[in-house]
């Protein structure tokens, strides 16, 4: 990339915005702001427009007469943005989602398995009735690809999956730090926390837009997925990093996901696991913040700067924090597991299936295949996190 290039951010007082701004002054463009304004966070000295990327009433005239040799659209409706910059730049790198994006995991396309992992050729939900946020998601990206195809500007589409880190958005990790912050004594995981997920750390985001940037031709009329780098961990997981980082100590309790859905909002569900091979062969992305340093970055911000009881995210987040109903379902649980630990249920016997002779011409036995087996038992979450042993 020239140094001097007029780039227009459309967006950029988000989560991954002020990255992206600074990773352009960086690269010594010459950066203009466009927002709505009602967030003014510290930014470095670059112009700013105020206007409504949701409206063509206010985005046309905000960009009468002004052109820009790339823009970056982080906001907005992305379809009237990119039918309003035509004639107006050369690049578009638009920010897509995947939280929305990919069908959901009963729709039949994905095969006879059901879900797998999710490459930027996968499903995308095409029924307004049934997906009315994913079907505008591919319907805006869509019209952004048309726009390619016709030679009006080079476009390339970034996925992003859930963003966390410092001024997320939409923070589930403060569901997980709010309560140990107040020390509750238990965290009730949804189908024993064994949720896998792909998502992003702020910092990995915004690099993986500089890596779009910086390998234009390769990334001009193209898609591709966002994500930290594997390994892909359990929200369970997570859970467990971030209560060792805060020092904490709780009974960690399984639980069916409609009865933990209702109490913590979006934080478990099914699995999300998105391919990222696609960024990482052609852009070059790679993580430059690792899993375990995210996590505990995330942890420490949020313990110094909670949320605001009440507020907008707090409202989006969908957390009731109802303590008290928490400590009854807990209790409802525990009384109901020892009810059904007194039926006399007993562990299944099992044996090795091959023989391990005790003696010479000795053959399969039971007796010898039982002794492989005579270990400690363990509970499905710590078969997937030695340190649980502590908690569970």
């Amino acid at each position: 990339m020239s140094r001097g290039m007029d780039v227009l951010l459309i967006g950029g007082t988000g989560q991954t915005g002020p990255l992206v701004l600074q990773g352009m002054l960086d690269r010594g463009a010459n950066v203009t702001l466009l927002h709505s304004g009602r967030h003014e966070p510290e930014l470095p000295p670059v112009e700013h427009i105020h206007a409504d990327a949701h409206f063509r009433e206010s985005l046309e005239p905000a960009l009468s007469g002004r052109r820009f040799d790339l823009v970056i659209c982080m906001y907005g409706r992305a379809t009237l943005i990119a039918d309003v910059l035509v004639g107006k730049t050369e690049r578009l790198i638009s920010i897509s989602g995947t939280t929305y994006a990919y069908s959901q995991p009963r729709d039949p396309r994905w095969g006879p398995m059901g879900v797998g992992v999710s490459q930027e050729a996968s499903p995308f939900p095409t029924d307004p009735d049934a997906d009315r946020i994913g079907t505008k998601v591919w319907s805006a990206e869509q019209a952004i690809l048309e726009h390619h195809r016709q030679g009006h500007f080079q476009a390339a589409i970034l996925r992003y999956p859930e963003i966390y880190g410092p001024d997320s958005l939409l923070p589930s990790d403060w569901s997980i730090v709010k309560r140990i912050l107040d020390k509750r004594p238990h965290f009730l995981l949804a189908n024993g926390g064994l949720r896998l997920r792909s998502r992003a750390y702020r910092d990995n985001a915004a690099h993986a837009v500089m890596c779009a940037v910086d390998r234009h031709k390769e990334a001009a009329g193209e898609v591709f997925n966002v994500a930290d780098e594997p390994p892909i961990i359990s929200i369970g997981q997570v859970i467990s990093r971030m209560t060792e980082v805060m020092g904490h100590e709780w009974e960690l309790i399984d639980a069916p996901f409609w009865v933990v859905n209702q109490l913590y909002g979006n934080i478990f569900g099914f699995h999300r696991i998105l391919d990222i091979r696609k960024i990482q062969d052609r852009l070059g992305y790679k993580a430059i913040v690792p899993l375990e340093e995210a996590i505990e970055r995330t942890v420490r911000w949020w313990a110094e700067h909670p949320m605001t009881s009440g507020g907008q995210a707090d409202k989006a987040l969908g957390d009731r924090f109802d303590y008290a109903l928490e400590d009854r379902i807990v209790a409802t649980f525990k009384a109901a597991m020892q009810e059904i630990g007194q039926m006399g249920i007993r562990k299944s016997a099992m044996a090795h299936p091959y023989a391990h002779p005790t003696k010479p011409g000795e053959g399969w036995t039971e007796g010898a295949g039982k002794r492989l087996f005579n270990r400690r038992e363990t509970f499905p979450f710590e078969m997937w996190h030695p340190a649980a042993s502590r908690n569970v």
